[in-house]
């Protein structure tokens, strides 16, 4: 029997290796069979690399394309600036913002476009920070705005910051009327609707601040209670309308009798009467502005048929002044002063009675 080599035939489905292959390790044709198999191989392989990376690209080319709109039709104006100060982007909204074209915008520094401010805040490159800004243009005109920086790389691979401006002149607009309206409720609350001088809720509070501050710091407190004489005579003489004239004079009178370097004030206490609440003062100095108070009311000259002191409106005052301690309460004060009040009327009416208290 003649020698022979010896072959199988090996037919596979799989698309790695050819449809009917001779194999035998040792021969040429079978080296060139496995050859063919690995570069089968590898061209799927790259294939398959070529085909992601084909998706990969084209997915980002669709998110760059959408940021791209997102950027240009957003409402709010956006500015990309590098972290050199030069602007590379800014979308329709800013350019109408600073009233500009593009050409006048890209590649230009942001100061020559941008407040000193506004340049800081982009170039600061503060992750996430918000800032209100206010922009005055030319004919005075203000306009507020949150400005909110980001850091970002840009297209040319340089770091800087996205800013947008969120236009908030209506809100701001909002929260000064409401200010307002809260001030002018306060003093409505603390001053006397009649008079316009404070209110006794005002000097109440006020009275418990003065005492602990000169019990702290062992000064003098004076308390001055003044009424009008005879004013139930003066509603019943001229009628309600007249008496309410006649309060409000008083009222001026006596808050232009008020020390002027002090932190004392002047209130309706009730009714006809006042009260003055002065501080640091000792007992002569109080006795000269309770009688220069005094003074001021009867200089008013307003007319008064019905007192049985004097033609015209007058005041009977009583002052007490002491030094606070922690011992004693401070409405043992105002007893004080309306008991030296109740003696003026007693003695007369149309004058001063001072009392120094010592509790």
């Amino acid at each position: 029997m003649n020698s022979h080599q010896s072959w199988r035939l090996t037919v596979t489905s799989s698309p790695n290796e050819a449809p009917a292959s001779l194999h035998r390790p040792e021969s040429r044709q079978g080296k060139y069979c496995e050859k063919c198999i690995e570069l089968q191989d590898m061209a799927d392989a790259l294939e398959d690399y070529i085909s992601r990376t084909n998706e990969q690209l084209l997915k980002s080319e669709m998110s760059d394309m959408e940021l791209e709109q997102i950027f240009s039709a957003c409402a709010d104006p956006m500015i990309v600036i590098r972290d050199d100060g030069i602007i590379v982007r800014a979308n329709k909204k800013m350019l109408e913002h600073l009233d500009c074209c593009c050409e006048n915008v890209i590649g230009h520094p942001c100061s020559e476009l941008l407040s000193k401010e506004e340049c800081q805040l982009v170039t600061s490159r503060k992750k996430g920070s918000q800032t209100d800004i206010e922009i005055v243009d030319d004919n005075g005109n203000v306009t507020n705005y949150i400005m909110t920086t980001t850091p970002l790389i840009t297209l040319d691979g340089t770091p800087g910051t996205l800013a947008q401006y969120k236009d908030i002149t209506d809100r701001k607009q909002a929260e000064k009327a409401l200010e307002k309206a809260h001030a002018a409720m306060e003093r409505i609350a603390r001053i006397d609707g009649l008079t316009q001088i404070p209110n006794r809720r005002t000097f109440d509070e006020s009275f418990l601040t003065q005492w602990q501050t000169c019990i702290e710091q062992n000064t003098p407190l004076s308390i001055i209670l003044c009424d009008i004489d005879f004013f139930k005579r003066y509603n019943d003489t001229y009628g309600h309308q007249q008496g309410d004239y006649c309060l409000t004079r008083v009222a001026q009178a006596l808050a232009t009798s008020l020390p002027g370097n002090s932190n004392g004030l002047v209130a309706r206490y009730g009714g006809e009467e006042f009260i003055f609440l002065l501080p640091h003062l000792s007992a002569e100095e109080v006795s000269h502005y309770a009688e220069r108070a005094r003074s001021h009311v009867e200089q008013l000259a307003l007319e008064h048929k019905g007192s049985d002191v004097a033609a015209n409106v007058t005041l009977s005052l009583g002052a007490a002044t002491t030094v606070p301690h922690s011992d004693m309460q401070a409405q043992h004060l105002i007893r004080a002063a309306d008991d030296a009040l109740y003696q003026s009327k007693k003695t007369g009416r149309n004058q001063v009675t001072a009392v120094e208290f010592t509790g």
